[in-house]
């Protein structure tokens, strides 16, 4: 949607109608999504039916209002999510999509996986410089539980 930022941080709902998310692409330019049947029709979707949903989930007792504009992309995706436990295989070790795939919302598909590449080159410095393995047989229990985190939505 082409508007200016409704709020400084992300926005999560979730309310009796189902999830919703505003997300900050840049000083004009929002990303919203609503939940929907994956199966339905695009074309069942007007602009001013997602308006009138977003506005409805997102509404707070405080009166805060969603700043809104021209809706200039639309689309149904199908989120979908994964977690592979463990993130290793023998000397094999997996990181970011490979490892997991989360819905995208909020850059957590990036931070997870930029995450995962630090502990991992961690873990292989401590290995190859101090010859301890502790760190490399720690790495899919450390990052499996952040994913976790990342994968879980209070109150869904």
């Amino acid at each position: 949607m082409q508007a200016p930022p409704s709020a400084n941080e992300l926005i999560y709902a979730y309310s009796d109608r189902g999830f919703a998310l505003v997300s900050t692409r840049s000083q004009d330019l929002q990303r919203m999504y609503i939940q929907c049947d994956p199966q339905d029709d695009i074309a069942n979707w007007s602009d001013e039916m997602i308006l009138e949903e977003l506005q409805t989930r997102l509404a707070t007792k405080d009166n805060w209002q969603l700043r809104v504009g021209p809706i200039i992309q639309k689309s149904i995706l199908a989120m979908r999510s994964f977690v592979i436990e463990p993130m290793q295989y023998g000397r094999l070790f997996l990181a970011g999509d490979v490892a997991h795939i989360v819905p995208p919302t909020g850059a957590k598909g990036l931070n997870l996986a930029v995450a995962d590449v630090r502990h991992l080159a961690r873990a292989l410095t401590v290995f190859y410089k101090e010859n301890q393995a502790h760190l490399l047989e720690a790495y899919s229990t450390t990052c499996v539980r952040r994913v976790w985190r990342a994968e879980h939505f209070p109150g869904g």
